[in-house]
């Protein structure tokens, strides 16, 4: 699953999730410090909301992330290009 936000882009590798047994961290983590854009689905996480409202509401936290790396798999990769100038 992927999917961008205003700076970033959000990549779920959802062959590698081992959701349920990390107990949905990425989605816990998104409810915790993010703006709730991630949901249970079929066992897997999802997006809560269209693509379109996820880059105009995300508030790119990077927790999914880091509570993925902590909690679960490490599936989770939050890429933001940097510009050199």
């Amino acid at each position: 699953m992927r999917f961008r936000t205003r700076t970033a882009e959000v990549i779920i590798n959802l062959d590698g999730c081992v959701a349920p047994d990390c107990g949905f961290a990425c989605v816990k983590a998104c409810r915790l410090y993010g703006r709730n854009i991630l949901k249970i689905e079929d066992g897997k996480p999802a997006l809560a909301v269209s693509p379109q409202e996820a880059v105009r509401i995300d508030n790119e936290c990077l927790a999914c992330e880091i509570y993925c790396q902590w909690y679960g798999s490490g599936v989770i990769e939050v890429r933001v290009p940097m510009e050199v100038v």
